[in-house]
This record gives structure tokens, sequence and C-alpha cells, in this order.
């Protein structure tokens, strides 16, 4: 079901244009997106950009709705911030 839903690409295309928008960390559990709502699953995400706030792409996990989020979360928090750092070097 994951793998259908992943196909859905305007979908998917959606959650990255909104995952590159924000701040911080984006998250999408289950049915809060149109993408997952089928299979369980949940997206925790995170843009990283240049030295001048230019987005150059996202990073992201996807796993089960029962995810451990308080793990999952500062890692991919950091991974973008350390993304962002090596692209800015």
């Amino acid at each position: 079901m994951l793998f259908d839903d992943l196909e859905q690409k305007e979908q998917l295309i959606s959650l990255l244009d909104d995952v590159r928008e924000a701040q911080g960390v984006r998250i999408y559990i289950g049915a809060e997106t149109r993408l997952f709502s089928l299979s369980g699953s949940a997206v925790i995400a995170a843009p990283y950009m240049t030295g001048r706030q230019k987005v150059l792409g996202a990073i992201g996990v996807i796993g089960p709705a029962r995810l451990n989020y308080a793990r999952v979360i500062p890692l991919v928090d950091y991974t973008a911030r350390v993304l962002s750092q090596v692209t800015n070097a």
C-alpha cells in the first residue's frame, strides 16, 4: 500500500512543496495527508537550504504511524542542518 501511495505523484509533489515552504521539521501522520491515509504511514521531513535561504531539497523519513517521533524528529532536523552547512561550505 505504501508504494501505491508513493506512486501518486501529484500528492507527493504537493507534500514536498509544503516541506519546502516550512521553516523546520514537518510531520505528516496517516490521515492528515491524503497521500498516506490508506497505508497508515507517517512522514517526518525538513528542508535544507543555502545560506541565502534558497531551498535545495528535503530530507525525511517514512515509517509507520507509530514511529518513535521523539527519536526521529531531532535526527531529521539535525541532518537537514548539517546538509545545509555542507552545501554552504
